[in-house]
């Protein structure tokens, strides 16, 4: 995935979860307890997601430059 994409992503990402937790703490604070513990649920899955994400991403990134360091000998 290219850079451009990968930043709008993010973005999107970012957007998403903020909305998705105002929207929680609102519905929360209005009486819908049930609809907010779903929202918090969708929001979690996310914050999971882009966890994992960039858990492999920094993995990967350690082992190519352990790789590179390696093969310099």
């Amino acid at each position: 995935m290219d850079e451009k994409k990968k930043g709008k992503l993010q973005i999107l990402l970012i957007i998403l979860m903020i909305l998705l937790l105002v929207a929680t703490f609102v519905l929360f604070f209005i009486g819908k307890y049930m609809l907010a513990f779903i929202l918090f649920g969708v929001f979690m899955l996310i914050l999971n997601f882009i966890s994992s994400w960039k858990n492999l991403d920094n993995a990967d990134y350690i082992y190519r430059k352990m790789l590179k360091s390696n093969q310099k000998w």
